[in-house]
């Protein structure tokens, strides 16, 4: 059975889980791991230099010291883990006061919609909101959906030449949107949550309303904790379109839904949509009408499918078209954000160089490698590797790669220093993507330098 309690044992678990994805927080929360780890990694580097100096086999004398080095690093690491098992036992004592509740406050987030943050400065709210949706994902089993993995079954399955009924559609306002008492019903009639995790998450919801203005409805776009949430809501609505009767695929990425329905001879598909939208109702949900947001495939005067090679739609970043066989090409807000990207690169050059020229000359360089290359994120989901190809592997269209290609020539030619042209120039989006090139961006703060340029992109 799952221990949900917030044990300073339970809190370490957490912190091994965080640094297997690239997040090590204990060193910025305490000074005494902090210390302790510089000791280990001291330990640690004697270690290997010993091993380094002395490549053949040991002499006794030799031997004996090495295996000093050695228990000294094991003992640096006792001492390590036992600094921050104190520590996580403050924390745990302050998580588990009556009092405690997580805290967040609003800020102005993307397009103009509100986010939440919690204090990253602070432990104990970084570790509750943690153990909290480690209970929520343990208990229900709830486990996000993998984007390329949905792309990847989606186009599988409208390459194999059979004539399927696509509708492409989304939610409105989607975490806004779901109500309070709902979700709470759930929890608490499962009884599969505790009273401390129901207890906290109850005041995340109603601190929420309060920040929001909207009492009794809505989760924290921003914490995690909220996906979560979502997903066991939709849980059922899930299970319902997928017995709808001739849905062969159903994918649905947070808020944006895809169906595809392969119908009976004879049967009408113009009747899913209103089903669909019905389902969401019953949950107090919306579907989003407006033309950008759904799309349905041609059918004829009886509701059968028709051809669609006048037809195209978007779905997590790619546009899919009929119109000449099938071909995947970016989504046009994809394409737009690379090309805003670009101009945000030259721009930060232009009005930094006057102040200084060395330092604009050698970032704009790092940041048009970066657009036009891939690379790992070692500090962030789980290592995840990114870039011009591993963000658009499901390209079979390349006019998008080759237009940036273009609008980064001309950015390139209206520049004045010769040895800067002949640098970029030796980038291109084409390339990255069919070579795979990598990049390497490990200095510290030098993501966070190159993203910069469009940190507050919309």
């Amino acid at each position: 059975m799952l221990d949900q309690t917030f044990s300073a044992e339970n809190l370490r678990k957490i912190s091994e889980r965080e640094k297997r994805l690239g997040r090590v927080r204990d060193l910025d929360f305490f000074d005494s791991v902090k210390l302790k780890t510089k000791e280990l990694k001291q330990a640690i580097r004697e270690t290997k230099e010993f091993r380094h100096l002395h490549p053949r086999k040991y002499s006794d004398e030799e031997q004996a010291e090495f295996n000093h080095l050695k228990e000294r690093r094991e003992e640096k690491r006792r001492e390590r883990d036992d600094a921050l098992l104190r520590e996580l036992d403050g924390v745990s004592s302050q998580i588990n006061r009556q009092d405690f509740e997580v805290s967040f406050t609003q800020e102005d987030g993307p397009g103009g919609k509100k986010v939440y943050v919690i204090d990253q400065e602070i432990p104990d709210q970084f570790y509750a909101i943690k153990k909290l949706e480690s209970n929520l994902a343990s208990l229900y089993r709830l486990k996000p959906a993998n984007r390329d993995e949905v792309m990847k079954q989606l186009i599988g399955m409208i390459s194999d030449g059979f004539n399927y009924h696509v509708l492409r559609t989304d939610i409105s306002s989607f975490f806004e949107s779901i109500p309070h008492d709902r979700i709470l019903k759930k929890l608490k009639e499962d009884q599969l949550l505790s009273q401390k995790s129901l207890r906290l998450i109850s005041g995340i919801l109603f601190r929420y309303a309060r920040l929001a203005c909207t009492p009794g409805i809505g989760l924290p776009r921003g914490l995690g904790i909220s996906s979560y949430l979502s997903e066991l809501y939709m849980r059922e609505f899930d299970q319902h379109i997928k017995m709808l009767g001739e849905v062969v695929f159903y994918a649905r990425y947070v808020d944006d839904i895809v169906i595809l329905f392969a119908p009976l001879p004879g049967a009408d598909v113009r009747v899913k949509r209103p089903k669909i939208r019905d389902y969401l109702s019953d949950i107090s949900l919306t579907m989003n009408e407006t033309a950008q947001k759904t799309k349905e495939s041609p059918v004829d005067s009886q509701g059968t499918p028709d051809a669609k090679n006048a037809w195209n739609f978007e779905y997590l970043g790619y546009l899919i078209d009929f119109r000449s066989g099938l071909s995947v090409s970016m989504s046009r807000k994809r394409f737009a954000r690379y090309k805003n990207r670009l101009s945000a690169c030259f721009q930060r050059y232009e009005s930094q160089r006057s102040k200084n020229h060395k330092k604009a000359y050698r970032i704009l360089i790092k940041r048009v490698r970066f657009l036009t290359s891939n690379t790992q994120l070692t500090h962030n989901k789980s290592n995840a590797y990114v870039g011009i190809y591993f963000n658009n592997m499901h390209l079979t269209d390349q006019k998008n790669l080759i237009a940036l290609d273009q609008i980064l020539s001309s950015k390139v030619a209206r520049l004045s220093s010769s040895s800067l042209i002949a640098k970029l120039s030796t980038y291109s989006f084409v390339k990255g993507f069919n070579e795979r090139t990598f990049r390497r961006f490990h200095k510290k703060g030098e993501f966070t330098e190159i993203v910069e340029a469009w940190k507050y992109e919309k």
